[in-house]
């Protein structure tokens, strides 16, 4: 590829307007910080205990709008008790009030203070909560005391198995009843909902299935975990709501397969078993958890349809866990979709590089090293393509001087200047777009890497050698002073994009021969320094390596440049074989 003048400041141009719009200066006029939804209060709430006291739940009764229930039933509004589930894969604490879940503390998975993940945001009020529309209003069951089977759930290794059963007695005949199964070695739970004689109470065909609190920030980096932090309903196809987008109700007035939250890494779901959900709605509030950071609090409210029946059972499936790609594929109702691979064409790229990772990681113990690995499979593979590249450059190169004498003598003639270079590319048979085409060939490739890096939970606190404690964030060693913050490459001081920056500079320098384009040999490293410095230090890894696979490659399998005449030679030889073929086939 030629590099210009008209290029090389074209690329110039593009970085100085991706560093501007990284700048205080760009986001605070542009792009305003808006207003937190919550009062401060509330902000104080969003790190909960892992497991709620009677106290804390006590408390919350507080909050509940008491209007909003019928009177009828006001006597049934309590405090209630903590119930304890822990299994082989999480500690779970749910409340009597309103049989809704409080807290979801995984096992398995840590946060950056060694602390086990904890899932459920704020104090996990109205998660899992029966809603009932009424007729003089709405019936919020998660206000409600109900009674439960038993005040703990403590699997021993026999066990595979266990439930609870919450049981709301409206009067003598009304009844609620949600049955909660635990499994042993499973990040799911069923849920079966029993609606007895309510029929006169339901106001329409539908009653709803609640979730409010959100899922809590498990990351050090809360701006990073919040990108990727979404709500998804599943409605023929799996349809994505933000924070900041604005509801509109009609545009998810739809049959329902499933509905779910998901932060960076670990996401929760409900799946309706044996009928679908007629409609979901979604809400979000954006509390400020620092100065122009905030947290992204999604609820849903999974419309159910009502039969107006003495007695209507609903199944469910809750899923609370990590997005493992393998697991939540496993429920065969295309939950993955909510894993960021790569978009259209891009994705079975990334599907195929997850596979690739999982199955040298059951080889090679440590992501580090599958990477370097995979690095050098992929060098492998793409090599035929990286050899013509540069073949066609160095191709390029040869014929700068006869290029040169073009431009001079037709400077005044565009269009003559045009067709004699063009002829000048067939008389030595070369394509201009040699050295583009095999770089184009990978980006399907090298976008489907960046996405795998940016989001497989498979990395997530991942270590490899020395100060590499962790995959998936930066590989930080120092602070800048005084709190200085470089446009684009931020304050911190991370070792792996500087070394990849080096290397791309030998490289440049290896192979950029012409002088026009020694700009971009000190250009282009020092922009992808600045650039890659705030990406996970898994994928810095990767492209590090690669440019030295390619050095070697310069070194090791030097391609010696043909001289014109030899050029000229192969290009007459192939059009006579060209020829002789044509004859050949006519005859």
């Amino acid at each position: 590829m030629e590099f210009d003048k008209n290029t090389i400041l074209a690329f110039i141009f593009i970085a100085v307007i991706l560093i501007f719009i990284n700048t205080d200066f760009y986001h605070k006029h542009f792009f305003p910080t808006p207003k937190p939804t919550v009062s401060e209060e509330n902000i104080k709430k969003v790190e909960p205990a892992a497991e709620p006291s009677s106290q804390a739940l006590e408390s919350t009764k507080e909050s509940v709008n008491i209007a909003e229930s019928p009177s009828a039933f006001s006597h049934l509004i309590g405090g209630g008790d903590s119930v304890l589930v822990e299994t082989n894969f999480y500690k779970a604490v749910f409340s009597t009030q309103g049989a809704t879940l409080r807290s979801w503390t995984l096992k398995r998975y840590l946060e950056i203070d060694k602390s086990n993940v904890q899932l459920v945001g704020e104090n996990g009020y109205g998660n899992l909560m029966v809603l009932l529309p009424s007729r003089e209003n709405q019936i919020e069951t998660a206000a409600y005391e109900f009674s439960v089977n038993k005040k703990e759930v403590l699997f021993y290794e026999t066990a595979n198995r266990d439930s609870l059963v919450f049981i709301l007695n409206l009067d003598d005949q009304r009844e609620i009843r949600k049955t909660f199964i635990f499994y042993q070695d499973r990040y799911d739970i069923d849920l079966r909902v029993e609606l007895r004689n309510i029929s006169e109470l339901v106001e329409g065909f539908s009653y709803s299935l609640i979730w409010q609190s959100g899922l809590r920030s498990t990351e050090p980096d809360l701006a990073q975990d919040m990108s990727k932090s979404q709500a998804y309903a599943y409605q023929g196809s799996a349809v994505k709501f933000d924070a900041d987008d604005k509801f509109d109700p009609s545009k998810w007035d739809n049959p329902t397969d499933w509905v779910a939250i998901r932060t960076k890494y670990f996401s929760v779901a409900v799946i309706p078993r044996n009928i679908k959900a007629q409609a979901v709605k979604f809400s979000a509030e954006k509390p400020e958890m620092a100065k122009n950071e905030f947290w992204k609090k999604y609820g849903f409210d999974l419309e159910m349809p009502f039969t107006q029946q003495n007695y209507q059972q609903d199944l469910y499936k809750v899923y609370l866990g990590p997005l493992d790609y393998e697991i939540v594929k496993s429920y065969n109702v295309k939950l993955e979709e909510i894993i960021d691979l790569g978009w259209g064409m891009f994705r079975p790229f990334g599907k195929l590089i997850l596979w690739c990772f999982v199955g040298l990681h059951k080889l090679v113990p440590n992501y580090g090293w599958v990477i370097v690995i995979f690095t050098v499979l992929i060098k492998l593979l793409l090599f035929p393509l990286t050899k013509k590249s540069f073949q066609s450059m160095k191709e390029m190169q040869a014929l700068q001087p006869l290029m040169q004498e073009i431009n001079e003598k037709y400077k005044n003639d565009p269009q003559k200047k045009q067709q004699e270079i063009m002829s000048l590319y067939k008389q030595y048979g070369i394509n201009p777009f040699g050295g583009c085409v095999p770089m184009l060939l990978q980006m399907p490739l090298l976008i489907a890497l960046f996405q795998v890096f940016q989001s497989t939970i498979e990395l997530r606190q991942a270590e490899f050698i020395w100060w590499i404690k962790d995959l998936s964030l930066p590989d930080t060693v120092a602070l800048l002073p005084f709190s200085i913050s470089i446009p684009l490459y931020g304050n911190k001081v991370n070792v792996l994009p500087l070394f990849m920056g080096v290397t791309m500079f030998i490289q440049q320098k290896m192979t950029m021969k012409d002088p026009k384009q020694k700009v971009m040999v000190y250009f282009m490293p020092i922009f992808f320094t600045l650039l890659f410095n705030g990406f996970p230090s898994g994928l810095n890894l990767y492209y590090a390596f690669f440019n030295v696979l390619s050095i070697l490659q310069d070194k090791l399998l030097p391609y010696k440049p043909k001289s014109l005449d030899e050029l000229k030679t192969r290009t007459t030889q192939k059009r006579r074989i060209k020829h002789d073929y044509r004859g050949r086939f006519y005859k």
